[in-house]
């Protein structure tokens, strides 16, 4: 039987700190971060001071739970169905969201986690500052946890980073 890679909850904590650290050291927003096991159940859920309780949270699970459906980050998943114009694949799109019950984000912020054997362990989804500055403290939160763990995408889109 085949083994299946598990992100733990002290994983999943080290993460979404990291990705509290990134957004402060970048004076970004307040955000949420949430973190997601492979079956798309939240492992952990973190709100940081000044952040609205309203939305923000909905919208950074969200994030994550598209990466783990789609099995690519939230930013893929918008790119796919809005990149041609074609209204028919926009309907597409929104459907999808209708059908899960707003339970998926066609916006930036959601990061797919993989092992370094390409296994899907889970996904982190923030929300809160600009879609890329969640994007980037998704994908920083998981680098610098140093778990070796790969990341879709793998490389950030953001402008404003203060850190280099």
């Amino acid at each position: 039987m085949e083994q299946v890679p598990v992100l733990s909850l002290e994983q999943a904590d080290l993460i979404a700190n990291g990705v509290i650290t990134c957004c402060k050291r970048n004076q970004f927003a307040p955000i949420t971060v949430n973190v997601l096991d492979a079956a798309g159940l939240v492992l952990v859920s973190k709100r940081m001071d000044g952040c609205a309780p309203v939305g923000i949270p909905e919208f950074s699970k969200a994030k994550a739970y598209t990466c783990i459906v789609t099995k690519n980050c939230s930013r893929m998943f918008r790119d796919k169905y809005t990149g041609s114009n074609e209204p028919g694949k926009y309907c597409q799109m929104t459907s999808m969201v209708a059908i899960t019950d707003g339970n998926m984000a066609p916006f930036p912020g959601g990061v797919l986690l993989k092992s370094a054997d390409g296994k899907i362990v889970g996904a982190v989804g923030v929300s809160g500052a600009s879609g890329d500055e969640d994007e980037y403290c998704a994908l920083r939160g998981a680098i610098e946890s140093e778990l070796g763990l790969v990341t879709v995408p793998d490389r950030p889109s953001c402008s404003t980073i203060k850190d280099k």
